[in-house]
Formats: C-alpha cells, sequence, structure tokens
C-alpha cells in the first residue's frame, strides 16, 4: 500500500488548481484564495505558495504566477527542420521549442513518452545510438522523437508542437501566419525595464498580454525575433546592440549584494577576483605552472577592482562561487598569491586567505597553515584566518592555543569549537611551580611533564577525535553533504529543532563521515595534524563498516554486548542509552568503533525490526548502496510513530 500524501503536496497541488481557474495570481492574492478554500490562513497560505515548485509553475512580471498549461493550452510553436533533425529524429529545440519542455519536466522520467528532453552532454550516449556524432548537434538541450518521426519531410519544412491536455502533438505545417502586427511593440513594452529577459519570460508574458498569440501556426520563434531585431544571449533576448556583459555583471553582483549581504563595491570585487580565476583557467587549461606571473601583471593592471574582497564576508562569497568550478583549487592557489603579491596592501589578509584555503584542499595544511599565518602578519585581527587556526590547533589536540585564538575573535566563545575545546583543555594547577615534581606522580618536573597539556584520556581522546572529524565536515566544503542526509534523517520527525537534532550528530553525520567519505578526507588532509596514536586510531576507523548486531547482554547504565550477526564476532561496548533501552535478543544497526581500552557507537545505535534484517544487510552489502538510501531506511521506522 502507498503511504499517505505529504499534506504540504497537497496544498501545493490545490494551489496549482486554483491557479488554473482564476488565472495569474500574486502571492498574497493566490495565498488568499487558498485561505478562501480552507486551507490555512491568508498569511500562512501567502508564505506557503512562494515555496511552491511544479514544473507548471511559471512566474510573470508584476510578482504574478501563473500555471503554465493554462497559458499554453491550444497553442501551437513551429519550428524548421534541418537534414540533421530529419535523419536522426531529434530536434534542436533551442530557440524555438524551448519553452515547450516544461511539458516534458512535468512527467516522471521512467514514463513511456513520443518526445522526450535529451541534453547534450549528460545524453550523448543516446544522441549516438541516433548517428549524431557533431558535438554541436543540438547546441543544449533536444527534444528526442520517434527515429522515423519525420522521416516523410524535408529540409526548410515546418513542424509545429500543439499543446492540448498537458500533452505535445507533433503536426506539420504548411502555412504560417502573422502573429500580430504589434509583436516588436509587444517585445519592447516588455524589456523596457532591464533591458534584457529570459526567452522563457518574454513567451508567457506574451501569451498572458495577447490572448490570439500562437492560436495559429506562426513562423518560428528565433525568426520572428530576429526579424524584430532581437538579438539572444544565452537563454536572455534584447535589443540589438544591448550590452550583455555589462547586465549579467550587474545581475551576478545584485545576487552577491542579496545572497551574501554585500556592499556593491565588495560584491564586484568577488565578480573580478572570480572572473579572474576564470580567465586562468581558459588562458592555461592544463599547464597551470604560468599562471603566477600572468596573475601579478593582470592584477598589476588595476589591483583597486580587488581591494573590497578584503573584507571577510566577500572572501568568503568568492570561495563558495569558486568552489563551484571545477579543478579550480591550483587555479586558486596561483591566483591568490599572485593577489598577496601585486594586491593593495589592505586586500594581502584575503588574498593569504584564500591561499591557504586552496593548499588545504590540495592537500598542503602546513603550507595551508603558514598562509593564514602571514594572513595575521598584515592584519592580527583577520578573523577568519584566526579561526582557521584555531581549528588546526584543536586538530593538533592543542587546546590550549586553540581557546587563545578563539579569545581573540568576539564573540569566540559562543563558538561550537569553544565548548568542545574547553571540555579537552588542560587543568591548571596553580598549587605547582614549573620546577615542582608533577603531580601525576612521574617523579619529572611539572614543567616537562603536565604543564600545558591535556590530562585527559586516550579513550576520551578517542571521542574527541570524532567530533575534530565532525567539525571538518561543518565546512562549507561539506557541509551540504551532511545537511543533505539530516534531511532525510529528520523528514520523519515533528517537532520545531528534528533539522537541528538530526545535524549535531547520530546516524546522519555518521553515514556523511564514513559513507560519503569525509572521514577519510579528514584523514588524507589533517593526518600529519593529529597526534600518532589518532593518526593510527582513525586510520582502524576506516576499515570499519556498519553492520547489524544482536544484543547478547547489557549491564544497565554502562554497557552492552553486541554481536554481529554477520561475522558472529562479539563486542561489550560501552554505551548508556543502549544498555537502558534495549533488550537481549533485539536486533541494531551501528558501527562499532574501537577507542581505546573500550568499543564505541559515536555515531549511535538504530534499533531495528527482525523483519528489516535481511534488506538492511542487503542495503550495507551492495556497492551500489547511496547514502541517503541507508538513512531513509534506518529512519523510516518513525514514520509509524507520527
Amino acid at each position: 500500500m502507498s503511504e499517505p500524501m505529504d499534506p504540504n503536496d497537497l496544498i501545493a497541488e490545490a494551489a496549482m488548481e486554483l491557479l488554473r481557474e482564476h488565472g495569474p495570481q500574486t502571492a498574497a492574492d493566490w495565498g488568499n484564495l487558498l485561505a478562501d478554500a480552507g486551507h490555512g490562513t491568508p498569511d500562512d497560505m501567502t508564505e506557503f505558495v512562494e515555496y511552491v515548485e511544479d514544473p507548471l509553475l511559471g512566474y510573470l512580471t508584476g510578482a504574478r504566477y501563473a500555471a503554465l498549461d493554462t497559458l499554453f493550452e491550444h497553442r501551437i510553436l513551429t519550428h524548421r527542420l534541418t537534414d540533421a533533425e530529419i535523419s536522426s529524429g531529434v530536434l534542436d529545440a533551442n530557440p524555438d521549442l524551448m519553452v515547450l519542455r516544461v511539458f516534458l519536466d512535468s512527467f516522471d522520467d521512467t514514463e513511456d513518452r513520443e518526445i522526450r528532453v535529451v541534453h547534450r552532454g549528460l545524453d550523448d550516449a543516446a544522441l549516438a545510438e541516433r548517428g549524431i556524432d557533431d558535438p554541436t548537434f543540438p547546441a543544449d538541450e533536444g527534444f528526442l522523437l520517434a527515429p522515423d518521426a519525420l522521416s516523410e519531410c524535408a529540409a526548410g519544412d515546418l513542424i509545429g508542437l500543439f499543446v492540448a491536455d498537458r500533452e505535445l502533438t507533433l503536426c506539420t505545417v504548411a502555412d504560417v501566419v502573422d502573429p500580430t502586427p504589434g509583436f516588436a511593440d509587444a517585445l519592447a513594452n516588455i524589456l523596457t525595464d532591464t533591458g534584457a529577459e529570459t526567452l522563457d519570460a518574454i513567451v508567457w508574458q506574451l501569451m498572458l498580454e495577447e490572448p490570439t498569440l500562437f492560436r495559429q501556426p506562426a513562423a518560428p520563434l528565433g525568426e520572428l525575433l530576429e526579424s524584430a531585431g532581437y538579438v539572444r544571449d544565452g537563454d536572455y533576448v534584447a535589443i540589438e546592440g544591448f550590452d550583455f556583459e555589462a547586465f549579467h555583471l550587474a545581475n551576478r553582483a545584485r545576487m552577491l549584494e542579496i545572497r551574501d549581504n554585500l556592499h556593491p563595491d565588495e560584491a564586484a570585487a568577488v565578480i573580478a577576483l572570480v572572473d579572474l580565476v576564470s580567465a586562468a583557467h581558459l588562458e592555461f587549461p592544463e599547464d597551470t605552472s604560468e599562471i603566477g606571473d600572468w596573475a601579478r601583471a593582470q592584477i598589476t593592471e588595476n589591483p583597486q577592482i580587488y581591494v573590497a574582497v578584503a573584507e571577510p564576508p566577500a572572501a568568503a562569497a568568492a570561495l563558495e562561487l569558486l568552489s563551484e568550478l571545477d579543478d579550480h583549487d591550483e587555479i586558486l592557489h596561483a591566483v591568490a598569491t599572485a593577489l598577496a603579491d601585486k594586491g593593495p596592501r589592505r586586500v594581502k589578509p584575503a588574498a593569504y586567505w584564500l591561499a591557504g584555503k586552496a593548499a588545504d584542499r590540495l592537500g598542503k595544511v602546513i603550507v595551508a597553515e603558514a598562509y593564514y599565518e602571514s594572513a595575521l602578519d598584515r592584519d592580527p585581527d583577520w578573523v577568519p584566518a584566526i579561526f582557521e587556526l584555531a581549528l588546526l590547533a584543536a586538530d593538533r589536540s592543542d587546546a590550549t592555543r586553540a581557546l587563545a585564538l578563539l579569545g581573540r575573535i568576539e564573540g569566540g566563545e559562543s563558538e561550537i569549537l569553544h565548548d568542545v575545546l574547553a571540555r579537552y583543555a588542560p587543568a591548571e594547577h596553580p598549587e605547582l611551580g614549573r620546577n615542582d615534581k608533577c603531580w601525576c606522580g612521574s617523579g619529572r618536573k611539572y614543567k616537562v611533564c603536565h604543564l600545558g597539556k591535556s590530562e585527559i584520556t586516550f579513550d576520551d581522546r578517542a571521542n574527541w577525535l570524532y567530533i575534530k572529524a565532525q567539525l571538518f565536515s561543518r565546512s562549507p566544503e561539506y557541509f551540504d553533504v551532511v545537511f543533505d542526509l539530516a534531511e532525510v534523517r529528520a523528514q520523519h520527525w515533528d517537532d520545531d529543532d528534528a533539522l537541528t537534532r538530526a545535524l549535531e550528530g547520530g546516524l546522519a553525520v555518521d553515514t556523511a563521515l564514513f559513507d560519503s567519505n569525509i572521514f577519510g578526507v579528514f584523514v588524507e588532509r589533517r593526518g600529519e595534524l593529529l597526534p600518532a596514536d589518532e593518526l593510527e586510531l582513525a586510520q582502524q576507523w576506516l576499515q570499519v563498516p556498519q553492520s547489524v548486531y544482536e544484543v547478547v547482554s547489557t549491564v544497565p547504565g554502562t554497557s552492552l554486548t553486541l554481536r554481529d550477526v554477520r561475522t558472529d564476532v562479539a563486542y561489550d561496548v560501552a554505551d548508556e542509552w543502549g544498555s537502558l533501552n534495549l533488550e537481549a535478543g533485539s536486533l541494531v544497526c551501528a558501527r562499532v568503533l574501537p577507542a581505546g581500552s573500550a568499543m564505541r557507537t559515536f555515531g549511535g545505535i538504530e534499533p531495528i525490526a527482525a523483519a528489516d534484517k535481511d534488506g538492511l544487510i542487503a542495503l550495507l552489502d551492495s556497492p551500489d548502496t547511496e547514502p541517503w538510501q541507508l538513512v531513509e531506511f534506518l529512519s523510516a521506522r518513525f514514520a509509524a510513530l507520527r
């Protein structure tokens, strides 16, 4: 039996039906319609509709939403065929037909459809099956038809795609009509304020303002735009001669200003730096050895355009944008060191920090640490560099230095790292002088034995090692992986802090660390900082998978004995929760890790039903299992508790 539909999905469906019935609406008007239909308060529903996701939902001028299937109903768009399209049965849909892809995106990919979207780069195998060996055809996206769908056509013929009941029907076109005498004027009105707009938005708006448009076959969209004096740049359309480069730059700047709360000068500086790195990648696609000299020359021409990257939010925004580029770390390292050398004095701390982040990702943490120190040499108060050094000191288990660094940051005591360090910081012994015998009874002087050193046991440091890896996973580089798994984990929890709890630890975090290999990267990149015994322990952990265990016995409040049902090996595990909440004979899923003198389950223990044992073992054994599938399987038990 299928699961009941999520209430929010039901409201979203009702919202789309109201939009089809009443036509385009602002968020407030749309929310009021939902409230009138009994789905909630006007304020709640107004907020709700802003998050509705549907392939057939369009956004029009005047901050209005529209149901695209209603807008397109009984309209036809045309396309002029080429020999390549006829022989392959693949239409190069851009620009003439691409606005119709919403009717293909709105169906499940597993459905057998007469027409489907294919993407150059993603569906090259399917294109090759049709005999297409030209990497520029289709240029971006295409419509895949039956192989012989166009066999009776000739190059230059017009075909049309007609919309009815959310379905596309292919037909041949003999004659076309002038869409409207005011087509060019209508375009001009739409572009009055922005100068450029996406083709999708233009067509939607034209159809709304002119109900008779495209009711009869007209010339293809590309030809209509060209004859009206308009040009395209990617998805955007503007009058011939429009400065697309300045337009895109302004859009990117506005995005940064809004997303990262940057000043316009900071946004412009971020874009300049990102463009410099991108240009270096194009200039030196294979050999990066000459990027440094090239970048120095580029920076020297106009160093002031980078100065606002000096602000920490701007530097962080630049790093985030650059992280979206493939293989950017070596290039960023070269450009950042060039900026530290030739950039304005004010930007040098940020440049060294960026160089450090790049070096770290390249596996050179000692080099990265030196760059962070260089950043502080230029500005002792540059917070991102202070925080990175605190993290590295913590990885060395030097809690004293890490706490001292955090103490230099305003609000540093509120950081999660501070709470962790406070647990493992060395205890002070003011009663002892440096040359007194150490308190531990070793017979050595205090200054050479325990002065400034942690007194925690190796068992305790095993827990700290796990926490170090958790903190590593919270970096922007990996946080999305953890967040996505936490969302899966929390999907059946109804409390307001469900996602926060899932992010703090347990199954989602443990799965991200080990099954998404974040812990492996942590060991690779932080291994030379870890104390030798912690590094050895971390390498042992990498060999330990999750497994299914039977509870053999418990010592309430202390420990329990778990037997691996796959290997028949039993372990005495220190786990207070499990010892109090599990009974002998019950089944659980866990990752049992060595931790000094004990075995522990830092990622938690997941009770499972006997009926789920074989399915879980199959998931654990399969090399094709994705981390989210494991989290979803082990979290399904909460659905029955809702």
